[in-house]
């Protein structure tokens, strides 16, 4: 090579330094080519600071011999673990900071493969990944737990903020997934609750009494499912379905926001022998706007008490779709339904006669 001297050091290798005595250029130990440096993989401790053979070699012998040396790292690695884990440890603490910059760099720069081979590992091993985890949490059941309630108590105000967030953004579709849930396993939701029932009834009686206390319209549910008994109308209102109904307008009136002095208002009034205690026909509403409405029908009450309580029609709307929406319907179709319940009103007897079939 022009301008560069050849020597050998202690093993017989050639190499070539340039007129400052740096090493450019050296022969690969099993192919016996000379290559510059950058064609040799690093190794501080070989001649010019690469290793002895070049890329290429090196890679031809892994690929013709994956098998064992894939044998002799896990050999090693079984043999070694302790001392292996603990230079891994001391190593990640001593560059924390450099290590966390070239894993972001990398994430940034390579993001779409990166979740792109996760989901095509995940989709290939999804049974395994299961299992995997299912018994890793097993195994550690009480590790897993004290993190848990560990970071919970230190995160406490920010797990609230990003749930309550997350909630607000996707109210809807939190909603139908519980639903759809408490649904498809009715059967096993009963079961543990009522186990934990047994397990714990002077702690659960203890909470009953201080949340009934907190929360008097609780009370008045239990109130309205009587009521609703007695007329024999469905009375199917649980107390998650009325959690469902105070989380969805944030423990306030359905029409204006407020939170003081809140009613659970029958949509559909007992009174007129149709609807019933229901996710479907319960709101909560302001107490005067409850005893304005009383019995009437909630369109024509809303239209003439909207300028005396200065309510707001895009509310009003957006109560009606959501009315709608829980009884599979139309907003319109909704509306011609609840007319219908009011323009023919049944009395307890008839009711009865409904229930036994004798009357349709």
């Amino acid at each position: 090579m022009t301008g560069l001297v050849e020597k050998k050091n202690r093993s017989g290798t050639r190499y070539f330094e340039d007129e400052d005595g740096g090493i450019t250029a050296k022969e690969c130990k099993k192919c016996g080519e000379v290559k510059i440096m950058g064609d040799f993989n690093k190794d501080k401790k070989s001649t010019g600071g690469g290793q002895p053979k070049c890329k290429s070699c090196e890679r031809k012998y892994r690929e013709e011999n994956r098998a064992s040396i894939a044998g002799r790292k896990r050999k090693h690695y079984e043999e070694n673990r302790a001392s292996i884990s603990e230079k891994q440890r001391k190593y990640q603490k001593e560059n924390r900071a450099s290590i966390s910059e070239k894993q972001r760099k990398y994430q940034k720069e390579n993001r779409a493969s990166i979740l792109e081979n996760e989901r095509k590992y995940r989709e290939e091993n999804r049974a395994s990944i299961a299992e995997y985890q299912r018994k890793y949490r097993e195994e550690n059941r009480a590790s897993i737990l004290e993190n848990q309630r560990k970071y919970q108590k230190e995160n406490r105000a920010s797990i609230v903020k990003k749930a309550r967030k997350y909630r607000e953004e996707n109210r809807v579709s939190v909603l139908e997934r519980k639903r759809k849930y408490r649904e498809e396993n009715r059967a096993s939701i009963s079961k543990s609750q009522r186990k934990h029932y047994e397990e714990n009834r002077a702690s659960i009686a203890e909470e009953h009494r201080k949340y009934h206390q907190e929360n008097p319209h609780v009370l008045t549910a239990g109130t309205q499912r009587r009521r609703a008994r007695k007329s024999l109308l469905p009375d199917t209102l649980t107390k998650e379905q009325l959690e469902e109904i105070t989380d969805r307008f944030r423990g306030g009136c359905a029409l204006t926001g407020g939170t003081d002095g809140i009613h659970l208002d029958h949509v559909i009034p007992l009174a007129i022998g149709h609807g019933g205690t229901t996710l479907q026909n319960m709101l909560p509403l302001r107490a005067d706007l409850n005893l304005s409405k009383s019995t009437r029908c909630i369109f024509d009450w809303f239209y003439d008490a909207k300028d005396h309580f200065k309510l707001s029609q895009t509310k009003f709307d957006e109560l009606i779709e959501y009315l709608a929406h829980i009884n599979g319907m139309t907003a319109n179709e909704y509306e011609d339904y609840v007319r219908g319940c009011h323009d023919n009103p049944r009395v307890l007897d008839e009711t009865i006669l409904d229930e036994t079939g004798s009357a349709g």
